[in-house]
């Protein structure tokens, strides 16, 4: 499961496993306000759901390598990723875009990470980042001929703007409520009341 991290000054962070890197997406504060709305704390697991539909509306993003230090403690499953879209060529989740691009027969669209795209940029005619589109957007794209009609990478993308990633939501806050709940807030014999009450 990704991991939320919050550093004094900053919003905090998520990291991820993208195969064998671990990344870090940078969040904004709305990001960081739903996670911590939601009960998580900096050093909690969240739903791989909950990364998918922060990076979804813009609130995770930047992913980088993150830092080396302590990678081997962070526990990584090695499936969770599998709620992002993938680059068709190297299988990373981190930076994919939508990239257009020339080729002898004609013009090809595939999702691509950053290797691939600095590779084919002298060809490409078109690289939008995944967070940056929508379900409408694919078709407004494929209406206006800026991208192929019918791609793998289109199909690719409108399975991810369908799947619902409010489950990992809900799942975040089914657990953090359970853990509250846990909280022993019986009122003591030895406690002083609480407003108006026995006041003078």
């Amino acid at each position: 499961m990704p991991l939320f991290q919050a550093k004094s000054g900053t919003a905090g962070s998520i990291l991820a496993k993208d195969g064998e890197r671990v990344v870090a997406y940078s969040l904004t504060p709305q990001g960081a306000k739903q996670l911590k709305s939601a009960g998580v704390r900096s050093g909690q697991k969240v739903p791989a759901r909950v990364l998918a539909s922060l990076v979804r509306t813009g609130n995770a993003h930047s992913p980088r390598l993150a830092d080396a230090a302590g990678q081997s403690m962070l526990g990584f499953k090695e499936d969770e990723q599998t709620c992002l879209p993938r680059c068709e060529l190297t299988g990373t989740t981190s930076d994919v875009h939508l990239v257009v691009y020339g080729e002898g027969s004609g013009t090809i669209a595939k999702l691509l990470g950053s290797e691939p795209r600095f590779l084919l940029q002298k060809v490409t005619t078109l690289s939008i980042p995944v967070s940056a589109l929508s379900l409408a957007a694919v078709d407004r794209l494929e209406t206006a001929q800026k991208v192929p009609m019918g791609t793998a990478a289109a199909a690719t993308l409108r399975d991810w703007f369908r799947q619902d990633l409010e489950a990992g939501w809900e799942k975040l806050q089914r657990e953090n409520g359970r853990r509250q709940a846990a909280l022993p807030l019986d009122s003591g014999e030895d406690e002083l009341p609480l407003g108006g009450a026995g006041a003078t």
